[in-house]
């Protein structure tokens, strides 16, 4: 009985030998790929960015593919040859754009770099103010998440630089390339050694491109501690640095220049622009057609028309203002008419049967305090070379005697600042928050019209010394 039961065990344990072998292994899970965990997420982000919001109504916005729509890069020299001999045509120069900024030597997006001979590319983009820097940055970012451009990069990165501050990167660390891309796309501040590794090989390789945008908002204030790393980034890797021209002072062989719209731009984008608003006006697409025509027929201001955050601003306010006797119209008329309709619409939300009947004085007299608000602290922040507002100047405006009766919450009502971060504004925490204005000519006009009205008191020295020190600016 003994043997029969050993050759049972012996039998059984063969039996589960066998089961064993020819069992399938279960499947292990395979890492993913670097790649995919830190690039991958950038370049969704980018895809997820494919429409540009409305300046002044951020409630509308356009594909990327119809808002950009074909600003001209030509290079600077060629400019400079032509812009030299009209210099003495000052008058004629806004009538004349096609000449200055036609597209003679256009250069098409993907071929930036076809004219750099350094194994390091490097291209200066320059453009005046509204002329589309940054939508320019959103466009290229989004074509390359796209897989349409520049394949021979594996990470395309954009850094606004105005997010380059003390408050977002501490004093007393030493930064690396990672360290702004980490700070920038990713919640963590310190990734894995693994990353970050793999990250400095592919920047080593020539595999990665920066997008530095907004030198001009940046070099004023530059943080001590992002001093290194940025010389780093422009001294040995591949980029395109964005800025305004007259603040550069760094060497680069190849310059371009954003030059905005060309007149079959200014049609499409009227066109684009009321096609979007038919459904809340009747007459959206004959007053498009009215606006072209009153454009056409006034040289003045189609020169401006020609800037595409004026166009925005111009179609935003044609049909809420009376232009049929204007003739001319410069960027202070401008800036000073969308300010007004920005007024009567804030003033709206408390009666709008009231505004309509009120004068353009009326309508400034309601909003003394805040105009008075935003231009003390327009001017601040160009005195301290501040883009993005800290909480400590906005609660020093706050404290001066003609601003202490201000409701800030009431500010950010007439859409003139932006919250940094587009972070939810609280009811008491909302002066805690840092931001900055709409757009950068909009700081510089109501700090212009602060300066004024400093400039025509008996209390004038602070003006004055101001405008002695930034003469040349």
């Amino acid at each position: 009985m003994r043997d029969q039961s050993d050759s049972n065990i012996d039998l059984k344990t063969q039996e589960l030998i066998r089961r064993i072998k020819n069992e399938q292994p279960a499947p292990t899970e395979e890492p993913i790929p670097l790649p995919l965990t830190f690039f991958e997420p950038i370049k969704q982000k980018y895809l997820r960015d494919d429409r540009i919001k409305r300046m002044m109504n951020e409630e509308k916005s356009f594909p990327i593919e119809q808002s950009y729509i074909n600003l001209a890069l030509v290079e600077t020299k060629e400019q400079q040859e032509i812009e030299k001999k009209l210099k003495y045509e000052h008058n004629q120069i806004l009538g004349t754009f096609e000449e200055i900024y036609g597209a003679k030597t256009s250069v098409d997006v993907e071929d930036i770099f076809g004219k750099c001979k350094d194994q390091i590319k490097k291209v200066l983009m320059l453009g005046r103010a509204g002329i589309g820097k940054s939508t320019f940055c959103q466009y290229v970012t989004y074509r390359w998440a796209k897989g349409e451009i520049w394949s021979q990069y594996e990470l395309v990165i954009l850094i606004r630089l105005r997010s380059l501050t003390d408050s977002r990167y501490p004093r007393g660390k030493k930064y690396l390339p990672i360290d702004l891309v980490e700070k920038q796309y990713f919640q963590w501040d310190d990734g894995s050694n693994e990353v970050r590794q793999y990250f400095k090989e592919q920047c080593n390789k020539g595999r990665v491109l920066w997008i530095l945008d907004g030198y001009d908002e940046f070099v004023q204030n530059i943080p001590e501690q992002l001093e290194d790393v940025f010389d780093h980034i422009c001294q040995t890797q591949h980029h395109i640095l964005t800025s305004r021209p007259y603040v550069i002072a760094l060497h680069y062989d190849i310059k371009m220049e954003i030059t905005g719209f060309i007149d079959e731009n200014i049609t499409k984008y009227i066109e684009q622009f009321f096609d979007q608003i038919k459904t809340e006006s009747t007459d959206a697409f004959s007053n498009g057609q009215k606006l072209q025509e009153f454009l056409k027929s006034n040289p003045n201001i189609w020169g401006i028309a020609h800037i595409p955050v004026n166009l925005e601003l111009i179609c935003s306010l044609w049909g809420n203002a009376d232009w049929t006797e204007t003739k001319t119209m410069g960027m202070t008329a401008l800036y000073d008419s969308i300010i007004l309709w920005l007024c009567r619409r804030y003033l709206a939300r408390e009666n709008p049967n009231l505004i309509k009947k009120q004068s353009r004085d009326q309508v400034y007299a309601e909003c003394q305090q805040e105009l008075s608000f935003l231009e003390r602290l327009a001017f601040s922040a160009m005195e301290s070379n501040s883009i993005i507002i800290p909480t400590t100047l906005l609660q020093k405006i706050k404290n001066h005697d003609d601003c202490s009766k201000v409701d800030f919450l009431q500010i950010l009502n007439i859409g003139i600042l932006k919250s940094y971060d587009d972070k939810a504004i609280g009811n008491a925490i909302h002066i805690e928050n840092q931001y900055y204005f709409i757009h950068l000519s909009f700081q510089e006009h109501f700090a212009a019209r602060h300066l004024l009205k400093v400039l025509k008191s008996s209390n004038n020295e602070s003006a004055i010394r101001y405008i002695s020190c930034h003469k040349y600016n």
